[in-house]
């Protein structure tokens, strides 16, 4: 098991030194290593909008992990085509363009 002297020893507490060491995700909670359980409040930055290990995600993501696991968009996939049908079909937008953080908006 690490420690946080070891997180203290190689990585820059730019947020001050957490409390614990997370070691799970369940639903809305986190779990530290010495069993301790937080809401997670920040739904981890705002990527973990359904929780943490949600079945259907996990299925989802196992599942396409069998195919493919990534590709840019200088390639074609299925899922991006699907999704980006659907946004045109429910929004405004005529075309979708997908991008990997705010830098590109």
């Amino acid at each position: 098991m690490t420690d946080l002297s070891v997180y203290q020893q190689v990585l820059t507490p730019n947020y001050g030194v957490p409390p614990t060491i997370i070691v799970k995700g369940q639903g809305c909670n986190l779990f530290g290593q010495n069993g301790e359980s937080y809401l997670d409040l920040a739904g981890g930055i705002a990527v973990s909008a359904l929780g943490h290990c949600h079945p259907e995600v996990i299925k989802t993501l196992t599942d396409q992990a069998n195919k493919v696991w990534h590709l840019s968009n200088v390639l074609a996939n299925e899922p991006a085509i699907h999704l980006a049908k659907a946004l045109v079909d429910a929004t405004f937008a005529d075309r979708v363009f997908f991008c990997n953080s705010g830098a590109e908006a």
